[in-house]
């Protein structure tokens, strides 16, 4: 008995049937663990990167250029997390470009640590140089504190110690006659002269040359006696003032006598005058006469 030509045509087209639904399952399966193997390698990409921020993270440095640079990487870092987020788990070919990329960024990572690894040993080692270069500086400069210090002391001592001083000074009063002959007096209506005699005592620091002495006198009313001419001031810490007679001396280091002589041209009233001797713009002595 024959088959019939429509029925033996509907097994055919049934089985053609089963064969495509056999394919699209298997297929589907095939997809689907495609899919959750691109979606791990996904994950998988975005815990390596975690762990790289992680790693970047534990790396602060004491260097404020280096965090700056920790803080660029971070970032990039982050970017590159969103981007793998964003990806379709169904690309293969984006996947394994971002598998690309994140390889290439755990060998930057890698040396970036490295780097900042030896750079904070080489600041760590620098900060103690400089605190010890600190302390050397303290006490360097105190040092020289002490010894400018000292130096300004000596410097004072031998610049005192330069000028001239009087060993005595004596202040006294004259009538001299008509002939020049000297006679002393305490009278201020015959005295017509007055004399300031000193000794400039020994001085081996003092530079041996010629000094000009002046001599100041002041009258019991505070008045000063000038010399005459125009040439009759001098300038004391920096106040120009009027004196009385000045001379010229030799000083050799050793003991030198002399005596500023100044000659009366108005009346004396009587009282005490003061008789100030100075020396290089400064009061080297001072001795006073008392006239009646």
């Amino acid at each position: 008995m024959s088959q019939n030509p429509s029925a033996k045509r509907q097994r055919n087209v049934i089985f053609l049937l089963l064969a495509l639904l056999a394919g699209l399952a298997y297929f589907g399966y095939t997809q689907t663990n495609q899919v959750n193997d691109l979606e791990e390698e996904k994950a998988a990409l975005i815990t390596q990167l975690e762990d790289y921020k992680r790693d970047l993270a534990a790396q602060v440095s004491a260097n404020d250029s280096l965090n700056s640079f920790i803080a660029q990487e971070t970032s990039r870092l982050n970017a590159m997390i969103e981007k793998v987020e964003r990806v379709n788990a169904a690309s293969a070919s984006q996947i394994k470009s971002l598998r690309s990329e994140v390889f290439s960024l755990r060998k930057r990572i890698a040396r970036l640590t490295e780097q900042v690894d030896s750079v904070n040993q080489a600041f760590a080692a620098l900060v103690v140089v400089k605190d010890s270069l600190a302390v050397d500086l303290t006490e360097e400069v105190a040092a020289n504190a002490e010894l400018t210090e000292n130096n300004t002391q000596l410097t004072q001592e031998v610049g005192k110690a330069s000028k001239l001083q009087l060993s005595s000074l004596e202040a006294s009063a004259y009538k001299v006659s008509n002939k020049g002959v000297e006679k002393g007096t305490a009278s201020s209506d015959r005295a017509n002269r007055m004399k300031a005699c000193m000794t400039i005592g020994k001085n081996l620091v003092a530079k041996k040359g010629e000094y000009t002495l002046y001599l100041r006198i002041n009258t019991p009313d505070g008045r000063v006696l000038a010399a005459e001419g125009k040439n009759r001031t001098m300038v004391v810490k920096g106040e120009t003032i009027l004196y009385s007679a000045s001379q010229v001396v030799q000083f050799n280091g050793e003991p030198t006598g002399c005596c500023l002589v100044f000659n009366v041209q108005t009346e004396l009233a009587a009282g005490t005058y003061s008789l100030d001797v100075y020396s290089a713009n400064e009061k080297i002595g001072e001795a006073r006469l008392v006239l009646n």
